[in-house]
């Protein structure tokens, strides 16, 4: 394969692997939106009283090599099936010399 393209292979998996990876739709905390804040509470004996936080308590086990092998493993497979096709399509077009 010519090194140009393998350039063009190499940066077409790249994209199609950027373009594959999803984006973080995370918020922070303090980002709440002004129509679920809490109102100021009615005055009067009627008041309910608050209930105790629930906790919950989270066990940090450290890196996660199996989810960090799927990934690479899905990643490496998205840029060989690149390549490869890649390959496969500059070998159609090229007809034998007599």
């Amino acid at each position: 394969m010519p090194p140009r393209r393998l350039k063009a292979a190499v940066a077409g998996a790249l994209a199609v692997t950027a373009l594959a990876t999803p984006a973080a739709g995370a918020r922070p905390v303090e980002a709440i939106p002004a129509t679920t804040r809490p109102t100021t509470p009615a005055a009067g004996p009627s008041q309910t009283e608050a209930r105790a936080p629930t906790v919950i308590r989270t066990i940090d086990r450290g890196f996660d090599w199996g989810s960090a092998g799927i990934g690479a493993a899905a990643a490496a497979a998205m840029v060989l099936l690149a390549v490869g096709s890649a390959w496969a399509s500059s070998r159609a077009g090229a007809r034998p010399t007599r």
